[in-house]
């Protein structure tokens, strides 16, 4: 999961990455800045591409700062919320450059890379060099040094500074991206000007530090919250869309959205339910129903359910209970297949015979397309 940049800064800085002063001006809060300015207005919202998305602002004085968090509260930026700002006094005559460590399953090491032309239009600069270590600090160290023999003898000490802190953050805390662009090089050394951290939500969930982190912002983590505090995953995919998810592993689920996708309709969600651990308990589908019921664009609600160990029977009551609970007015497909599957399909239909129970998958994806059509 992508942290907001605060948090982002906050995680590399308890490694010795130094960041800019700054506060963190949430919605409800009065802010005017002290000092002579310039400042820089960062919206808080776990996405890339702010700044050309218009949620980075630029600030020459505190009337500006005072208009730039006026616009930037409250609203969205690519979908997400704006309920928290950062107000950063701007850097001048720095060089800006990039550099990320990136966690590469496939080559089964650390890719670090780096180029001197940081900044919003890094990914046109054509100068990113990079190459692939070993997941270990002295490794990622060594292969830096072949890196940065292209940088200005004057730079190299700063950048290994920050290649050893990002290491460190990435290697300690379960990382699978650290970057850092602009990485702002002065007399005084290198500071972080942003931070684009991808955080392992598998480890905050046996992390204490990092579970808090991230519970500590429910307003810009929903889903990661969703999953530390109830248990399965539940990921919001497009605020739009009008089909609800209601299905059960990780890999099946993906598979669903992108034939969903592929057919042309539009998924609100991905879900892995996990039923195993329903344990004879409605109150996570009641819960998953409920989040799918509050986007009002939803128009059909589909329960795609491969079961193993899961006695289908049970799911079918449980989910007709859970039905019952929330009174759901959407129309409603189901899929069951595997362990008791005949059981499950005969307790929807004796409960809810208005739910369309189907064999297959394409045949779902006909009726739902048939349900949603005007």
């Amino acid at each position: 999961m992508l942290l907001v940049e605060a948090d982002g800064k906050a995680l590399l800085a308890r490694h010795g990455i130094r960041v800019l002063p700054a506060t963190l001006v949430r919605q409800e809060e009065g802010f005017r800045p002290e000092g002579p300015g310039p400042w820089v207005v960062k919206a808080q919202v776990p996405v890339g591409g702010r700044g050309k998305a218009g949620g980075i602002a630029f600030c020459r004085d505190a009337a500006a700062v005072t208009e730039a968090l006026q616009r930037l509260l409250g609203g969205t930026l690519r979908g997400h919320p704006v309920t928290a700002c950062l107000v950063e006094q701007a850097v001048a005559g720095a060089e800006e450059h990039y550099l990320s460590l990136l966690v590469d399953p496939a080559s089964y090491g650390v890719r670090i890379a780096w180029t001197r032309a940081g900044g919003i239009e890094v990914e046109e600069a054509g100068e990113l060099a990079t190459r692939l270590a070993p997941p270990e600090e002295g490794a990622i160290q060594a292969a830096a040094e072949e890196l940065l023999a292209e940088a200005p003898p004057r730079d190299r000490a700063a950048l290994r500074d920050a290649v050893a802190g990002l290491a460190r953050a990435l290697l300690r805390d379960g990382l699978l991206l650290a970057e850092v662009n602009p990485l702002f090089l002065g007399p005084d050394g290198a500071v972080a000007g942003d931070a684009k951290v991808v955080l392992d939500l598998n480890l905050a969930e046996t992390r204490t530090d990092l579970r808090d982190l991230v519970l500590a912002r429910p307003e810009a983590y929903p889903d990661a919250v969703r999953k530390l505090e109830e248990g399965f995953d539940y990921v919001e995919l497009d605020p739009e869309g009008e089909l609800g998810l209601v299905t059960t592993g990780a890999g099946l689920s993906m598979v669903v959205v992108d034939e969903m996708q592929a057919a042309g309709l539009k998924p609100l969600n991905f879900c892995d339910l996990r039923t195993g651990q329903l344990r004879g308990d409605p109150a996570r589908l009641v819960r998953v129903l409920g989040w799918i019921a509050e986007r009002r664009r939803v128009r059909v609600v589909l329960v795609n359910i491969f079961a193993g160990i899961t006695d289908l029977g049970e799911f079918g009551r449980l989910l007709s209970d859970a039905l019952d609970r929330t009174g759901l007015r959407l129309p409603v497909v189901a899929r069951l297949v595997g362990n008791g599957a005949a059981a499950g399909r005969a307790e929807l239909e004796r409960r809810h015979p208005e739910i369309a129970v189907v064999d297959s998958l394409p045949e779902a994806l006909a009726r739902i397309a048939a349900l949603r059509a005007p």
